[in-house]
Order: structure tokens, then sequence, then C-alpha cells
């Protein structure tokens, strides 16, 4: 059912929960679940009540360095990635500079950067929040929190409609930020500091399986 959601959403590219309802037949309380989901993965975003499906191009297309190696090699880097084994370490597992390998890893944050801002925009534009200023390595980072995750944004987010947190969203938040606190202690966590927060709760409670699997389909490899 979700790939024939997701077709038919790609298909319309812009559309209210009615307009999808209509079309595909699907009783609205069974739709509303996939399409959390498909926002959630970055697939759909939202805005003034409607879905907008985000135009998944191949990755591998828009970086040169896919084109230099096989695709052995890029699968080696991306357990790597996922065990979170250092770039000088994976450097020597699969045989190239350890400068392609930062190249390869700049990249894989990127992505997950960039899916959680399109999912913290999403989420923003229907129930915006107050931000949650917290500082690392002296610099100062905006991070909100929906659906008991933390969210990361190079730019602040402000509206007159902002509400405050509950007292059970502070607790959570709380928690979450105590991993980032402990995870992003090494002073070469400062370089890129937004993409690699968005990393280390990429990372958090999740087994190699699952980022290996996940970093992939965003690579859509």
């Amino acid at each position: 059912m979700k790939d024939k959601i997701l077709q038919l959403c790609k298909r319309l590219k812009k559309f209210s929960l009615e307009n999808i309802e209509i079309l595909s037949e699907i009783p609205k309380s069974n739709l509303l679940a996939v399409l959390d989901e498909l926002v959630k993965e970055g697939k759909l975003i939202t805005k003034n009540g409607e879905y907008i499906y985000c135009k998944q191009n191949p990755v591998i297309q828009n970086y040169s360095i896919f084109r230099l190696y096989p695709a052995v090699v890029t699968d080696m880097v991306i357990r790597c990635f996922c065990e979170d084994i250092k770039t000088i370490k994976a450097s020597n597992i699969v045989n190239i500079g350890e400068d392609q390998v930062q190249k390869f890893y700049t990249i894989f944050r990127t992505l997950i950067y960039q899916r959680q801002k399109r999912q913290l925009d999403s989420y923003y534009s229907k129930q915006p929040q107050k931000v949650r200023h917290r500082k690392f390595f002296n610099r100062e980072v905006y991070l909100y929190f929906y659906f008991n995750q933390i969210f990361v944004s190079e730019n602040l987010l402000k509206s007159k409609n902002d509400r405050i947190f509950s007292s059970k969203e502070k607790a959570e938040f709380t928690t979450i930020y105590c991993y980032l606190s402990r995870n992003l202690t090494h002073n070469t966590n400062a370089n890129n500091l937004n993409y690699k927060i968005a990393e280390t709760l990429w990372r958090r409670k999740r087994d190699f399986k699952d980022l290996y699997f996940d970093l992939k389909s965003l690579l859509q490899l």
C-alpha cells in the first residue's frame, strides 16, 4: 500500500488529504499513517495544509566521487560510516585515500542533515514551537523537538505563534540532549557542527543494519 500511495504522490506532486483519499480510495485513517511516515522519510513535506512530493534525484548523479569508484568500494565506505569507523581507519580498510573517505562521509552527513531539516520545516509549518538555544564548542545551535526527536537547524525558525514545551516534552528533550552532549565531546566535531549533530541524532538507538539500509535509501543505491 505504501508504494501505491508514494507513486500517486509522485504523480500528483501537490495535493490535499481529501484529494488523495478520493483518488486512492483508501480510508483516511490508513492514509494518514502512511503520509506521516513519508513525511518523516523526507519524501513529502507539508505546507499550508497540503502535501508536496519531494522529487527524488539519484544522489550519485550529483556527486562526481561516486563515479570514481566501483559499487563495492562505495558499499564498503557506507559500512564503515555506519559502524562509526574513523576516516583514517576506513581508508586502510577500503584502500583509498583518507581525503576521499572524508568526501564520502561529508556527503552522507549532508544528506542526513538535509532530510531531518525538511522534516523539521514540515513539522514547524504545522505547529511552530519555541527554539531551544544550546552551545557546543562555544557555538550556538538551534534545536527543536517533535515526536520525541530533536531536530537541528542552521537558521533560526521563529514565529509569533511559537508554543512552549510541555513538562513531558522538556523531560524528553533533556534526555536526548544529554545523549548529544555525551557523544559530541571531541573537538573534531566542531567542524560542520550542525551536520555532526544531525548524524549523532540519526545514530541514536539504531543498530548497524537499520543505519545501513537507511543510508542506502538516502543515497538511492
